[in-house]
């Protein structure tokens, strides 16, 4: 593949990690889409300031934790808003964000604290887990909320310090069109450059609604900016080719493990098809032998057939 002009997709490691590189590039983006995602779900904005945006990619691998962008608020309420992009499948991503959450709920604590203490030192911790694929099948919703609830009536919640959104994209296919909803404009742009091979550009140019949301957002037009910024850096482009050209050596040995796999179960059915075979045609050698021995005793035929109805016109045979 030609990577000297083509789309780089915005849901990839090295793409979504320069783009979000801090808060002067990409500060707008980040407040537009957690608002968003809140705005969907009906909660209390509680973006506040934001002070900080900072990628976390302490692996390069696909096969590794993929990149993750820390987004700190300032808010009254001290809040601290975590936002973590996935692509790769990653069936166990809830436990990844409650194990982070534990860390950074008791770093903010000090030796000897009370419980009191600690509680009122304690920020909330909000995981939005942009997917590229379905974690939860059994709701057709895009944007699937999770919190720590009492789940007896009434239901409340019972630590508001941690919670978070998955929001998943391949939904955005299934969905209406509603261009008058930010976090469709996001999910669209987002899922349609990562599913055609577009950039973000030609995604925003062949779609009107797109242009008129990017000329009211600044948030979303600052994310568009700055990726059209980010694919044209040589650095960018060439770290992403490492990681596509990873994510494709990988792809294949899964490719190959799943053949092994099918051809191992395909060989078990053959050698259990043929066992059953030939249990079959001692079953039914013993039953014959068992009706021979019956007629030359003197068994009526209709008495033999009804023993034996397996064995059917090979009893006229005898």
């Amino acid at each position: 593949m030609d990577f000297s002009s083509s789309a780089l997709s915005p849901l990839a490691d090295p793409v979504i990690g320069a783009i979000f590189a801090n808060a002067e590039v990409a500060g707008l983006a980040s407040e537009s889409i957690i608002r968003a995602i809140l705005k969907s779900e009906n909660e209390p904005m509680i973006v506040g300031k934001i002070i900080s945006v900072t990628p976390q990619r302490t692996h390069s691998s696909p096969a590794l934790r993929g990149c993750r962008v820390d987004i700190d608020t300032q808010t009254d309420d001290n809040e601290f808003i975590r936002y973590e992009v996935q692509i790769a499948p990653e069936m166990h991503i809830m436990v990844r964000d409650l194990f982070s959450a534990a860390h950074l709920l008791t770093e903010k604590s000090s030796k000897g604290d009370t419980s009191a203490q600690m509680a009122a030192k304690m920020p909330r911790v909000i995981y939005i887990n942009l997917l590229g694929y379905v974690l939860r099948g059994l709701n057709t919703d895009a944007v699937q909320p999770f919190k720590i609830m009492y789940t007896k009536p009434p239901q409340e919640i019972a630590i508001p310090n941690f919670g978070g959104y998955n929001i998943q994209l391949p939904r955005i296919l299934e969905m209406p069109a509603n261009f008058d909803d930010a976090l469709y404009c996001w999910c669209y742009t987002l899922y349609t450059a990562h599913l055609e091979k577009k950039t973000v550009r030609e995604v925003v140019t062949m779609t009107p609604e797109l242009q008129a949301f990017a000329e009211k957002d600044a948030g979303f037009r600052q994310f568009y900016e700055r990726y059209e910024t980010v694919s044209a850096n040589p650095e960018t482009r060439r770290e992403y080719v490492a990681w596509f050209n990873e994510a494709l050596r990988l792809e294949g040995m899964l490719d190959w493990a799943r053949q092994e796999g099918r051809d191992e179960v395909e060989s078990k059915l053959a050698d259990a098809e043929q066992k059953l075979e030939k249990s079959e045609r001692k079953q039914k050698e013993a039953m014959l032998s068992a009706a021979r021995i019956m007629k030359s005793r003197g068994v009526p035929r209709d008495i033999i057939s009804e023993a034996f109805p397996a064995l059917g016109n090979e009893i006229e045979a005898l």
